[in-house]
C-alpha cells in the first residue's frame, strides 16, 4: 500500500527556487581566483635589478679579460726582451776638423767665436738580428760643457750588423762664449797646440726585427776629448790629432 509523506510546512523546491526563498551565498572558499600580481613584477627586465645585476657581471668580465690579456703580453714581451735585448749601437768618432775659427777678444768682456766643425762617426749596430730605427737626431760640439755649436741630423735606418757614417756640419757665427771658455781654449793652444772639444749625438732609437720591436727610448751619445789641432792664435784650421775616439753610448730602457 502508497504511504505520503506529511507535510512539513514548507514548499518542496524542485528545479528553481522558489519565489520568496532567497539563494544562498557562496561560500568565500567555494570559487579561488589567484591575486593580481604588482605591476613591477611584469616590468621589463632590461630595466631592473635583474639588467643591473647582468651588467655589473659582464663588465667585470671584460675587466677580468682585458687584465688578463695585459699581463700576458707583458709577459711575452718580457720574454722576448730577455731573449732578444739589444745591443747599443757603437759610436766611433774617426775624423774631426775645423775651419774659419776665429775668436775674438779671448780676454774681453764679451769673446765671440766663429767656426764650422765637420765631424764624421762611425756608427755600427752590432746586433745579429735586430734593426735600429735613428729619428729626431742632432749633433752638437761643445767645450768644458758649453755647447758651442748644434745641428739637427737626418734620421735613418740600420740593419743588423752593418756600419755607417753620421756626418755632421756645426757653424758658428760671432756667437758669444763665456770668458772661462775663451781663456781655456786660449790656454790650451797656447800649453798644447790643440783644443779639447766634446762632441755629442741625442737621438731617440727603437730596435726591430721582423716579429717584435722595442718601444722608443732616447739614445744619448757622449765622444769626450777630441783633439783638434790649433797650434797658436793665428791658425784658423785644424785636424783632429791622435787615432779615433769611441764614445759613450746611453739608452734610457
Amino acid at each position: 500500500m502508497a504511504t505520503h509523506s506529511k507535510p512539513t510546512g514548507e514548499p518542496v523546491v524542485i528545479g528553481y527556487p522558489a519565489a520568496g526563498i532567497t539563494a544562498p551565498l557562496p561560500s568565500a572558499t567555494a570559487y579561488t581566483y589567484a591575486t593580481p600580481r604588482p605591476d613591477h613584477y611584469y616590468a621589463d627586465p632590461r630595466t631592473g635589478a635583474a639588467f643591473s645585476a647582468n651588467h655589473n657581471l659582464l663588465l667585470y668580465r671584460i675587466l677580468i679579460a682585458a687584465a688578463v690579456a695585459f699581463l700576458l703580453v707583458g709577459f711575452i714581451s718580457f720574454f722576448l726582451w730577455l731573449f732578444l735585448r739589444p745591443s747599443a749601437p757603437v759610436f766611433i768618432v774617426s775624423s774631426a776638423t775645423v775651419s774659419a775659427f776665429n775668436l775674438s777678444s779671448p780676454s774681453g768682456p764679451s769673446p765671440q767665436l766663429s767656426s764650422s766643425f765637420n765631424v764624421a762617426l762611425n756608427v755600427s749596430n752590432p746586433n745579429k738580428k735586430m734593426g735600429v730605427n735613428y729619428f729626431h737626431v742632432a749633433a752638437a760640439v761643445a767645450y768644458d760643457g758649453v755647447i758651442l755649436a748644434e745641428t739637427a741630423l737626418s734620421p735613418f735606418y740600420q740593419e743588423g750588423r752593418t756600419s755607417t757614417t753620421l756626418q755632421a756640419t756645426l757653424a758658428t757665427r760671432q756667437e758669444s762664449v763665456g770668458l772661462d771658455v775663451a781663456r781655456g781654449m786660449s790656454r790650451d793652444r797656447a800649453t798644447s797646440g790643440a783644443v779639447r772639444f766634446d762632441v755629442m749625438v741625442e737621438a731617440w732609437v727603437w730596435f726591430k726585427t721582423s716579429a717584435w720591436s722595442t718601444s722608443s727610448s732616447v739614445m744619448k751619445v757622449y765622444c769626450e776629448g777630441i783633439s783638434i789641432s790649433l797650434i797658436n792664435e793665428t791658425v784658423t784650421s785644424g785636424s783632429m790629432a791622435g787615432p779615433t775616439k769611441q764614445c759613450l753610448v746611453n739608452i734610457g730602457w
